[in-house]
């Protein structure tokens, strides 16, 4: 008996001894998945779905971190992958994933080594001097379909469908004019472009976030082109999008002395506003890949310390014209959480750092992510977003600026990717999501993640955290029909569960308690444990 319990505890000491540790699994979100799958449906539910909860989540992200003999350096650079949790009608829910077969991803397939093109970052080990002349042509502004077309960071839903017409195509897209369509049920890329807006006669610089005119599925967006290669300056022209239509009406321009980076725009009833970052970006920084110095895309971003304001447009989206002109503090914002008029203001509402550090900081740098302590040291220079609230009264004054804090328990809970119920958007809210990452809570690793609820007319808040568990990319909110309360519906995301060896739980949290009510655990064909990639954003298909 004696000898029988020695080998029980070693067996048992052995167990604990080979579990990954919490930080070993979240550097899996930055590692090579190479799997694809197709519906598995090999899965455990516990807790209970909602009823409403029919369609699909699909994130756009990321999926391979290099190939061959080279591999990426920062993280915004790998190749696009697609992860579809699908709800059944039946009440099943089954997961598929697939690399988007862009032509970057297949010529990378082809060569067993990355496609020499342009990146946000550098490849390692770097380019022959060959090899960046092609890259600099590789990355080229054109229509075709033979050019860098990495399109990993979100989707939109423009009422399309593929091209033989059997299912729902949303459309890839980053902060740049390239699209590729992406079937619905499938996952299948295809080739696309409107009509008459190309990165070949219109520039390259727009944003991975349109919004929808409220009400409608009309969608407005904005599009910059360089007056020249070399120019700082541009014209700034804003568009609409019917439903379903495969060509845009531009309905206002205007130049501007600087080509201003804005990942997000918003929209009310009336007004799209746009909220010119002082972040610029630089086309002819993007000639010197040539160089021996060549930093990548990332170099080419510079915060412009000589203005003591940014500049918000009002612009109608009935006539183009500029309603109101706002000065508003130096800020950079990634997301815009909402916007709403109301006594003939405009507010706005958003996620805001108090520069574009973020940028360029080493931490999304692929080496960096993967070292614990590297990640971690990242604190001392980190200054999280703040929830920003804008005043626009149109009376040439400038923007009335608050700051709505998010504090439980004496302790920070600052967030950025805000969402708010798809019900309210471009109307007044009181609620509003977003995630507390890196460093949730105060904690001193970089891997601490939690959901934060905010209610801006109360200043409560909520938090839904897991110790060692960390969510990769943004949330659905999927609002429960049955209701027209606010916070009625529930919060979707994928999370890594650190515990043990690691696996990708899908969660559903009820947005109004900020208590989970299910959780999906999948597994593969051969049994294997998912594991997928940090992603993005991603979009919510409600299901017929």
């Amino acid at each position: 008996m004696k000898y029988l319990l020695l080998l029980l505890l070693s067996l048992a000491h052995l167990a604990v001894t080979t579990l990954a540790s919490p930080e070993d699994v979240y550097n899996k979100l930055y590692l090579t998945d190479e799997s694809e799958l197709h519906y598995v449906g090999e899965l455990t539910i516990q807790g209970q779905i909602p009823s409403y909860v029919r369609g699909r989540s699909i994130h756009n992200g990321c999926g391979g971190f290099g190939m061959g003999p080279h591999s990426f350096s920062h993280v915004f650079d790998c190749y696009a992958k697609l992860h579809s949790w699908n709800f059944e009608s039946d009440g099943t829910v089954t997961f598929s994933s697939q690399f988007m077969q862009t032509n970057f991803y297949n010529q990378s397939v082809e060569m067993d080594d990355i496609w020499p093109s342009i990146y946000f970052g550098v490849e390692s080990p770097r380019f022959s001097m060959k090899d960046r002349m092609a890259a600099l042509m590789n990355s080229k502004p054109t229509d075709s379909v033979e050019t860098y077309d990495n399109l990993n960071v979100n989707l939109w839903d423009f009422g399309l469908t593929t091209p033989d017409g059997s299912e729902k195509m949303l459309l890839a897209l980053t902060d740049g004019l390239n699209f590729r369509g992406v079937g619905a049920e499938t996952l299948s890329t295809h080739m696309f472009a409107f009509d008459d807006l190309s990165s070949t006669t219109n520039g390259t610089t727009s944003s991975a976030h349109p919004k929808y005119i409220p009400g409608t599925k009309t969608s407005v967006n904005y599009y910059i082109q360089p007056n020249n290669m070399v120019s700082s300056k541009g014209k700034l022209s804003l568009y609409k999008h019917e439903y379903g239509s495969t060509s845009i009406n531009t309905f206002f321009e205007a130049e501007i002395p600087s080509i201003n980076y804005m990942h997000s725009i918003s929209v009310t009833p009336n007004y799209a506003i746009v909220f010119l970052n002082n972040c610029h970006f630089s086309e002819s920084c993007v000639m010197g890949s040539m160089e021996k110095n060549w930093k990548g895309v990332a170099s080419c971003f510079s915060w412009d310390d000589s203005l003591d304001s940014t500049t918000i447009l009002v612009i109608g989206l009935d006539d183009g014209e500029i309603k109101m002109t706002s000065k508003a503090p130096p800020l950079f914002t990634l997301h815009h959480a909402n916007a709403y008029e109301e006594d003939g203001s405009v507010v706005l509402d958003l996620c805001a750092f108090e520069d574009s550090t973020i940028l360029q900081t080493t931490v999304f740098q692929s080496a960096v992510l993967l070292d614990q302590d590297a990640r971690d040291a990242y604190k001392e220079a980190f200054v999280p977003p703040r929830y920003h609230r804008l005043i626009l009264k149109g009376d040439g004054k400038d923007a009335e600026e608050s700051v709505i804090p998010s504090f439980l328990d004496g302790q920070e809970f600052p967030f950025d990717f805000p969402l708010t119920n798809p019900k309210n958007a471009g109307q007044k809210h009181c609620i509003v999501y977003g995630q507390d990452s890196p460093f949730a809570g105060g904690s001193d690793h970089y891997s601490a993640t939690a959901w934060v609820k905010l209610n801006v007319c109360t200043e409560e808040v909520q938090v839904f955290t897991l110790e060692n568990h960390f969510a990769t990319g943004d949330a659905s909110f999927v609002p429960d029909p049955s209701s027209d309360d606010e916070d009625a519906g529930v919060l979707m995301t994928a999370w890594i569960d650190g515990t043990g060896e690691g696996t990708t739980y899908f969660r559903i949290i009820d947005a109004m308690t900020m208590e989970e009510v299910a959780t999906i655990h999948f597994k593969d064909d051969d049994d294997k444990k998912i594991i997928m990639p940090y992603a993005f954003h991603g979009i919510w298909i409600p299901g017929n």
